[in-house]
């Protein structure tokens, strides 16, 4: 009924203005997303009942925005902005800190967000059970211009997520 390549995520727009690591491992973040979601199937309407944007870098969590549920219907695309911010401890071995003064370095961090959700299918006056995708973007996030550390030179592209069942 529904596959994978019928509902598409993308990040379309997004602003790190804010992403240091102090030496007692609290990484102080403030990042904006904007992501659009797409229902291309014409039959069919989505009922989001959980819609929760989790960020993680380097496989460790920062923080989650929750949503407000939504539909969705045939055709149609809805757009939705998330704000992460805060401090949040970080555990880096010496690897982990070399990666991070790396990224520091070249002025583009590579930030995972996982969506956490629940929808269900409205086909006609039938609705399906809960379904739960997996959805994953990898983007890599330039700091903002006027920010500490920006280097300038890289713009954000619009990312693709990744939709598995």
């Amino acid at each position: 009924m529904v596959r994978s390549n019928d509902v598409k995520f993308q990040v379309y727009d997004a602003e790190l203005t804010q992403f240091n690591l102090e030496s007692n491992n609290n990484l102080h973040y403030n990042l904006t997303l904007s992501l659009s979601i797409r229902n291309s199937k014409s039959s069919i309407g989505i009922l989001y009942d959980r819609f929760e944007a989790n960020v993680y870098y380097m496989n460790q969590w920062l923080g989650a925005v929750p949503m407000p549920s939504f539909y969705l219907g045939s055709k149609n695309t809805t757009l939705l902005r998330a704000l992460f911010e805060g401090k949040t401890p970080v555990l880096l071995d010496g690897n982990g800190r070399k990666k991070f003064e790396d990224d520091r370095n070249s002025g583009v961090y590579r930030i995972d967000m996982k969506l956490s959700i629940n929808f269900r299918v409205i086909v006609l006056h039938l609705v399906t059970w809960p379904m739960k995708p997996i959805v994953r973007c990898h983007l890599k996030l330039p700091l903002a211009l006027g920010s500490s550390n920006s280097t300038g030179g890289f713009d954000y592209q619009p990312t693709k997520c990744h939709v598995g069942f």
